[in-house]
């Protein structure tokens, strides 16, 4: 079988190291990039440090390092043998009372800010919570946690982050993209690392594993495949012809909905026992194998024939986004917190940044779910945006709605327009001074807090002056009566201002509603952290998990599926405001035709969700 394997590092200027005592700042299982990172309060779920549900890592699995003081001038293994030091860095793992592990080293550096190490934990290190150390040039670091077990997947994704479309396969070993997807019923091949120890520890570090393949399942190990929220038949699910590199061969569900974003996760473990569910990567997804296209984002078509002529196309995706949150911090009544944002994403999209990047709605396809790790508020921008080079239409952009008008100024980097049009970016500043609410009814409360009284509908027009690459514009988009009618009729199960509601993670979690737009879509959104803050800061960095699940606002009601839910972290005792669940109407998207000179494509959304704070179990 095929090796599909990338190194996975960040491109940066090296930078000199000295003598100083190396530091260890995360560790991630290679493929997923689940975070177990230091707690910011000196506290935390293990020893110190805040850890994501899938962060263990696997025996014999890929695993990443990361920190300072070690690493020197990129070193690059060239097995076999399989080297345990590498540039003079090695890392040592010690499991309770068994003697330290050797991890094999496959990839070390120090870059400008920071030294990153890959490597293969070997399949003989005991399971269990233990310690490791990075040695460089004879300075040792502190020991930081790691947890070891059997079995972690993690699936290769192709912005080499986690997130967004995986290394998915065809059979001839072609990466499925949106303009090659894949067919229902058709068999591809994933890749990744984590299914478990080597079949035959004795020779992992000598020699190329199962040269006649491998598969792994069996009385120790359960495999999953979750595609579009359907279960998938699998065919292999084991070794490949390298160490530490897993594929799962797996069948795309006959009745799975098509789209460009149809979410893949893994769930791995002991039969019977606790299933670890891995990271979230996407997949095209079409009837007839052709470009694919989303309901509730864009039609790959329209852009197809141009990217196939030109290798790119020039795009703009406006998005009219809320989050109307309700936060409670343990003392009583919720602090409301409406974010009412803008977001005009301009630019040429190449072939690169169409595969790697989470669509240009930044939603699943429908009936899907996804999620992804984050470190930091607010999350990182999607990864594939990095491939754009951003187009100029004007200084500014204005959006008129039924509750005003506001002008949202070109971002001080070039890249895009965007701005908060209604409330505030975070509750304190909504509670003080923030603005009126732009996609909602309100009314002034006479404290610097308004009372939203529900969706402001009408006619959204967005107007462009122009600029050098694009020319003048005005594009609108329609928020319906029907739209502005949706009910969450089950958000008392949330709304508990004495007492943050407590969710169990175990059994699917029921949202049901009335109303909205029969043609659109409803978004749920659930967020958690593993302390205290569900948007977690930069300085406060802890590790937090966004879910987000997108289905037919005519279904009327939808159960996020528990491997869906087991990806986000349980709360920290005490702690109110660890998790949210937010709810509400989505909208397909809306063509601005024709296209505006300069564009090839040009499209409005809008996505309006309202929430409560939560504690996962």
């Amino acid at each position: 079988m095929k090796v599909c394997f990338a190194i996975i590092m960040s491109l940066s200027l090296f930078g000199t190291v000295g003598l100083a005592q190396p530091t260890v700042t995360q560790i991630s299982n290679a493929a997923s990039a689940s975070l177990s990172v230091p707690a910011p309060h000196g506290i935390g779920n293990d020893g110190g440090w805040n850890i994501l549900p899938n962060s263990a890592i696997a025996q014999g699995s890929y695993f990443t390092v990361y920190g300072n003081g070690f690493g020197g001038a990129a070193a690059i293994w060239n097995p076999y043998p399989l080297p345990t030091e590498l540039g003079g860095t090695s890392v040592s793992i010690a499991i309770g009372s068994n003697l330290p592990v050797a991890a094999y080293i496959e990839f070390a550096a120090q870059f400008t800010s920071y030294s990153q190490i890959n490597a293969v934990l070997p399949s003989t290190t005991p399971v269990g919570a233990g310690t490791l150390t990075v040695t460089y040039n004879g300075q040792t670091s502190a020991a930081v946690p790691i947890n070891v077990v059997a079995s972690s997947f993690g699936d290769f994704a192709l912005n080499e982050a986690g997130s967004g479309p995986g290394i998915i396969t065809h059979a001839n070993y072609a990466q499925v993209t949106p303009f090659n997807t894949a067919k229902p019923g058709e068999a591809l091949i994933m890749w990744g690392t984590g299914l478990g120890p080597a079949p035959d520890p004795s020779t992992e570090a000598t020699a190329p594993p199962c040269p006649n393949t491998c598969d792994l399942r069996g009385a120790n190990l359960s495999v999953t495949v979750w595609v579009g929220n359907q279960q998938a038949n699998l065919y292999y699910a084991g070794r490949s012809q390298y160490t530490g590199e897993d594929e799962i061969i797996f069948y795309v569900p006959n009745n799975v909905t098509a789209g460009c974003y149809v979410s893949v996760a893994v769930q791995t473990g002991p039969p019977g026992g606790t299933q670890i569910t891995s990271n979230f990567t996407t997949l095209a997804v079409n009837a007839n194998g052709s470009t694919c296209q989303d309901a509730d984002g864009v039609n790959m078509n329209d852009i197809a024939a141009v990217v196939g002529s030109k290798g790119s196309a020039n795009v703009a995706a406006i998005g009219l986004l809320s989050n109307n949150y309700y936060v409670n911090y343990g003392g009583g009544d919720f602090s409301p917190w409406d974010e009412d944002t803008f977001n005009a994403q301009i630019g040429t999209f190449d072939t690169a940044s169409l595969e790697l990047f989470q669509g240009f709605t930044s939603m699943p396809s429908v009936n899907s779910c996804t999620a992804f790790a984050y470190l930091g508020s607010p999350p990182p921008v999607d990864y594939g945006l990095g491939y754009v080079t951003y187009l100029d239409a004007g200084p500014s952009l204005s959006i008129q709605g039924p509750t005003g008008t506001r002008t949202i100024d070109k971002n001080s980097n070039g890249h895009g327009y965007e701005a908060i049009v209604g409330g505030a970016a975070d509750p304190i500043t909504a509670f003080q001074n923030g603005l009126t609410p732009f996609y909602w009814n309100s009314a002034a409360n006479g404290d610097g807090s308004f009372s939203i009284t529900g969706i402001a509908s009408g006619t959204y027009s967005v107007t462009g002056p122009g600029g050098t690459a694009v020319n003048g514009f005005t594009g609108t988009i329609d928020v319906s009566s029907a739209a502005a009618s949706f009910v969450w009729t089950n958000a008392s199960t949330f709304d508990n201002q004495t007492a943050t509601p407590a969710i169990s993670r175990s059994s699917p979690l029921d949202i049901t509603w009335t109303g909205g737009d029969p043609q659109g879509f409803v978004d749920i959104t659930l967020t958690g952290s593993t302390l205290e803050q569900t948007n977690p800061s930069t300085a406060n960095p802890e590790p937090a998990v966004y879910v987000q699940c997108v289905v037919p606002a005519s279904k009327m009601s939808f159960s996020v599926p528990t491997y869906v839910l087991q990806a986000l972290p349980p709360g920290e005792n005490g702690v109110p405001a660890s998790g949210f669940v937010a709810v509400g109407p989505a909208s397909a998207v809306t063509k601005i035709s024709p296209a505006p000179t300069g564009l090839d494509a040009a499209y409005l959304y809008y996505r309006f969700v309202t929430g409560y704070t939560v504690q996962w179990q």
